[in-house]
């Protein structure tokens, strides 16, 4: 019967929220019709504040520095000018969801008509009083563009009064007309310029002239057409005398400029003085050593056995140092339950005082946590001890022992997370054992997304959900995580061919740059040459920069979307800007967040709590201790 009462509950909430949904859209449709009335309607409420001059899709010039070479330069926006500005939204449904990508005040600034480019663009531009490009606009319809101008005019944006050509942005100057062709072709008809033969001219053309705004055409004032006219007989000995400097203009470069000036060329040809550089490089070290890359040595050394069981044995004897460290967790709880169970007894027999049954309680709770402490510690230390010493004694090889140090570490991590969190939950169940503390299901703090609704302490001690918690990429342990909704496989298949390209640059840049030039620094470093120890260690950056930089993407963000992937591992913000840091402590917070998010989780609490927050221990210094631990297999 309940389930019956609460199928039809659940059918009448899905057909109310469709109903709420058709009413959104045909509210959405009745909006889009309303601001899209090119000036002919305007919203509701302020008119002045909603008023729409124009609105409609035009392509907005995209200058970036080497976006030309791979990407169009011209993208299509949603526009509008209303009210003294101008905005554009990425399309007509953005209007309606997100803020604009773009807006300026039209105020005080000017538009220059450039005429048509590509033989496809109608191009013109929005700039300040000093001549800076605002935005760079154009449409493929000649009519349409002189509509916008208008709509530009009557939104506070003036016509440009001056008349120096600039040289267009994408640099295509034989598509670019002479200034008296410019002016026929905004205020003329469209076929009117095709019927004049364009072609490239020289800046001269363009001096002194002038653009009509529409005010001045409705008063009857002369095009420069008319007065091009006037002047045929004069020859053409008058151009000598036509100014050339018309207003006052700062340097490209200059203080007040080169903040807000387009400097993208600049950004470009460092790119190409860079890939010139590196090609140099390149060159240099083939000549010099040829080809010392052969990625199946690599392969061959994965696949190959060792020959060294004790270093074999250590992988299932981590897997036995977790599944102990599950045991203890299990076996605290285990006395919890029982203390809580006594306490409970006591207090219904009401033998004894409230502070009595206190006293006693604390008394066992306080033995049960010293037994669960020794324990951990001893089962811990072991997981890092053992296979440290194992490849100490029996002198293992690189590349299985970098492995299993690896391994090593997360998996100390992982375990110092899972025992401090069941830690603080038997701490709380000892103040109320029925109420919802955070992390756990209901409690209000709970992930979302999560697959489950009943994960409390201790149901979470099991082994399914412990090796889930082993094999996600995370460092820090709770009762439920956010998961994705589905498995994309072609999506995993994608990342994993990355990632095997990923391990073999990091493999090309040791074999090839990185081996030799340390080879060859032995000799200096026994001599004591410093300076040539310096030419080695400068030359040595370069590429340990680009290995780092490959063993940064392949780990963080291939190998851990790889786990996450298979897992459905929901968070996957495993780094942030780190390359846009201004100080080291800010860098160590940003580049690996699964280190961060432990250290500020257990480590940081109990430091502020002990001798090392009195000494203003912080999180940086924190964080630089755990990626020092985590980046130590990586020296080696």
């Amino acid at each position: 019967m309940l389930l019956k009462q609460a199928y039809h509950k659940l059918r009448d909430d899905g057909q109310a929220d469709q109903q709420v949904i058709q009413d959104l859209e045909e509210e959405n449709q009745r909006l889009r019709k309303m601001i899209a009335a090119h000036g002919e309607g305007s919203m509701p409420g302020n008119s002045a504040m909603w008023s729409v001059a124009k609105s409609g899709y035009l392509n907005k010039y995209r200058p970036r520095a080497t976006s030309s070479l791979w990407a169009n330069t011209w993208e299509p926006r949603y526009v509008i000018v209303r009210s003294g500005s101008l905005m554009y939204y990425k399309n007509e449904r953005d209007v309606y969801r997100y803020p604009p990508r773009g807006q300026l005040s039209l105020r005080g600034t000017f538009v220059d008509v450039e005429g048509l480019k590509r033989r496809k663009y109608w191009t013109f531009r929005v700039m300040d009083g000093l001549g800076v490009d605002l935005v760079r606009l154009s449409t493929e319809s000649h009519s349409e563009m002189t509509a916008w101008l208008d709509a530009l005019e009557d939104s506070g944006c003036s016509r440009k009064q001056y008349g120096e050509k600039q040289a267009s942005a994408d640099g295509e100057a034989d598509d670019v007309v002479s200034g008296s062709l410019r002016r026929s072709a905004v205020h003329g008809s469209e076929g009117d310029f095709q019927r004049i033969q364009s072609g490239y001219t020289s800046d001269q053309s363009d001096m002194g002239t002038t653009v009509t705004s529409r005010a001045q055409r409705s008063k009857g004032g002369q095009t420069s057409k008319q007065k091009d006219t006037k002047m045929k007989g004069l020859g053409t000995g008058y151009d000598g005398c036509v100014p050339v400097h018309m207003h006052p203009k700062f340097s490209l470069l200059s203080s007040e400029r080169i903040r807000v000036s387009d400097q993208s060329g600049m950004v470009t040809l460092m790119f190409i003085i860079l890939a010139a550089a590196n090609f140099r490089l390149i060159l240099e070290n083939m000549i010099k050593y040829g080809i010392r890359f052969n990625p199946f040595t690599f392969i061959r050394a994965i696949v190959t056995p060792s020959g060294n069981i004790s270093l074999l044995l250590c992988w299932p004897a981590l897997g036995m140092f977790a599944g102990i460290g599950l045991v203890i967790e299990q076996l605290a709880a285990a006395m919890l339950r029982r203390d809580l169970m006594k306490r409970m007894g006591e207090e219904k027999k009401e033998v004894m005082s409230s502070d009595e049954i206190s006293k006693r309680f604390n008394k066992r709770r306080k033995f049960a946590e010293g037994v669960t402490f020794l324990l951990n510690l001893i089962n811990t230390s072991l997981v890092l001890l053992v296979p440290f010493h194992i490849i100490t004694v029996t002198m293992a090889e690189p590349l299985p022992s970098f492995g299993l140090t690896m391994m090593t570490t997360v998996l100390w991590f992982k375990l110092v997370s899972f025992i401090h969190v069941n830690w603080s939950l038997r701490q709380l169940k000892c103040i109320d054992p029925r109420r919802r503390w955070p992390g756990e299901s209901l409690s209000g703090s709970e992930p979302l997304a999560v697959e489950t609704d009943d994960m409390v302490y201790p149901a979470n001690l099991s082994l399914t959900q412990f090796s889930y918690f082993l094999v996600a990429p995370t460092l820090c342990y709770q009762l439920s995580y956010p998961r994705s909704p589905r498995f994309r496989v072609r999506w995993l298949m994608r990342r994993i061919v990355m990632l095997s390209a990923g391990l073999g640059m990091m493999l090309f840049f040791f074999e090839q740059y990185i081996e030799p030039t340390i080879d060859n620094s032995m000799k200096p470093l026994q001599e004591m040459d410093w300076l040539v120890v310096i030419e080695r260690v400068l030359k040595l950056s370069i590429p340990t920069l680009y290995f780092w930089l490959a063993m940064f993407y392949s780990l963080f963000e291939l190998w851990l979307n790889v786990l996450a992937e298979i897992t459905r591992f929901g968070d996957r913000e495993f780094y942030k800007e780190w390359w846009n840091a201004t100080t080291l402590g800010e860098y160590w917070r940003l580049w690996n967040m699964p280190v961060h998010k432990w250290m500020l989780r257990h480590v940081c609490p109990v430091a502020h709590a002990s001798w090392l927050g009195l000494l203003g221990a912080d999180v940086a210094g924190a964080s630089d201790v755990g990626h020092r631990a985590i980046e130590a297999p990586l020296s080696e």
